[in-house]
């Protein structure tokens, strides 16, 4: 299965602490943001007047109009907090956070600088200069966090440190790291990204051992139920995944459910043979994100699986429709001649040849001729022609294989290989020739398999009856 980037990594902002404090006049500026987005300055000017002297409150306002990209506004109070006779780090860390959000790193680094000279143990500059680093400079973040280690001994400066890792992509250092602390006392974020880190290295064991940790603590927390779904599906513990899902839609708190849920589940019920209930999670995707190249090769092979041949090519003809350049190979064409072949072949229904059959058999056939134009130094083409005109010709009347394995057995013998298909080339040869009752022609094939293998039953058994005859 191709791994999936998940989508639901918890990023960073560059925020700082105090613009999400809990204090009841914030928490109803946030509502009043989100509802009455037109009045909230008048109101927050209302509500910094109660309280003229502190920065702080100033702060934590112009943080929360930053928060909605309303940078005109963030600016206006940061200047009132900065003008109020308090120096206060949070003032000047909203500055630094302003800077950041205008893309201007140099000054976001001098605002972030200034208020950690102001106040050196007061650890959220040190934090945003943490994150503005991890990206650009995991090594030089991580520096920052061990200067403040100094005044702040303890674990919360290595989960700290285990985020930057995180944050710059260091999945190993940031697992080794989270790995070092108490697993009690990791909360939901780093919780989330430890079992994250496990998860793009395909540590998948890991990665699940962590989720579980953080279901059992959080069970109604959606990251948790995700990646237990996710990582049984990847180790192929389809009913516990089943389960995760179900957790997933049912018993999650704000799941916001992504595409990748769906992708996952249905691979979890395909995996069980639950074919249409598969296909039914498979078309919710589509109905997400209709430019899903794996969704649709998904679909296509749940009916596969089913054996609806026609929806199966259908779909899969999408898919190759879908690639592009370099991607579309010669194996989409050749998976397309199996699809027909897997349908004249069928014998569900009836082992007749029936001429939706034939007409099944010849679309296979011009699949396979693609395959051989396409690669014509490999006998991949030329052999499934053979076993595709034995199917139209079962009993070899017409030898309407013979071309073709005769093409097989002029590529394999060049290329010096001896494999099944070369001895199954012989085998036909040597039937069909028995059948013509040529037996110096059907007894120099039968050679050839013996040479192949000394024991082959069918060949002896031809040898037998044609020394009898």
């Amino acid at each position: 299965m191709k791994r999936l980037l998940l989508g639901i990594m918890v990023l960073w902002l560059w925020l700082p602490t105090e613009a999400q404090v809990s204090r009841p006049d914030i928490v109803r500026l946030r509502k009043t943001l989100t509802t009455d987005s037109l009045h909230a300055r008048q109101k927050a000017e209302e509500l910094l007047k109660k309280d003229r002297k502190n920065p702080d409150l100033a702060a934590a306002i112009g943080s929360e109009f930053l928060r909605r990209g309303r940078i005109e506004d963030a600016e206006f109070f940061y200047d009132k907090g900065y003008h109020m006779k308090r120096i206060s780090p949070t003032i000047i860390n909203l500055a630094g956070d302003i800077a950041l959000s205008k893309n201007d790193q140099q000054k976001a680094e001098y605002y972030y600088g200034r208020a950690i000279y102001f106040d050196r143990r007061h650890p959220d500059a040190y934090y945003k200069y943490a994150r503005m680093y991890a990206k650009k400079d995991a090594e030089k973040a991580v520096e920052k966090l061990q200067t403040l280690r100094i005044y702040h001994p303890g674990p919360q400066i290595d989960m700290r440190i285990a985020e930057i890792y995180y944050e710059s992509n260091r999945f190993a250092d940031a697992a080794r790291t989270y790995a070092s602390l108490p697993i009690d006392s990791l909360g939901k974020t780093e919780l989330t990204n430890y079992a994250l880190s496990y998860y793009f290295m395909q540590q998948f064991d890991s990665a699940l051992a962590v989720g579980e940790e953080g279901h059992k603590r959080f069970p109604r927390h959606p990251a948790f139920n995700r990646m237990i779904l996710y990582c049984n599906t990847e180790l192929k513990h389809y009913d516990e995944a089943i389960a995760g899902a179900t957790d997933l839609f049912q018993h999650s708190d704000n799941a916001e459910l992504q595409y990748l849920d769906y992708i996952y589940d249905g691979y979890a019920l395909n995996g069980l043979g639950r074919y249409d209930e598969a296909i039914a999670q498979f078309n919710r995707v589509l109905e997400l994100n209709k430019d899903r190249k794996d969704v649709v090769k998904a679909i296509a092979d749940a009916y596969e699986n089913i054996g609806d041949y026609d929806r199966a090519i259908s779909y899969y003809r999408q898919y190759a429709d879908k690639l592009e350049g370099d991607e579309r190979t010669p194996y989409e064409e050749y998976h397309i001649g199996q699809l027909y072949y897997q349908k004249g072949t069928d014998e569900r229904q009836t082992k007749e040849l029936t001429s939706a059959k034939t007409e099944a058999l010849r679309q296979a056939d011009a699949q396979f001729a693609k395959v051989e134009r396409m690669r014509p130094d490999s006998y991949l083409g030329p052999y499934w022609r053979a076993r595709t005109q034995m199917a139209l010709d079962p009993h070899t009347e017409k030898g309407l294989a013979k071309p073709y394995y005769m093409k097989v057995i002029e590529i394999m013998t060049g290329n010096g290989e001896q494999s099944a298909q070369l001895t199954e080339s012989y085998k036909y040869l040597a039937y069909y020739y028995y059948l013509k009752k040529d037996k110096r022609e059907a007894m120099k094939y039968v050679d050839k398999i013996l040479d192949i293998s000394p024991t082959d039953d069918y060949a002896l058994r031809i040898a037998n009856v044609l020394s009898a005859g």
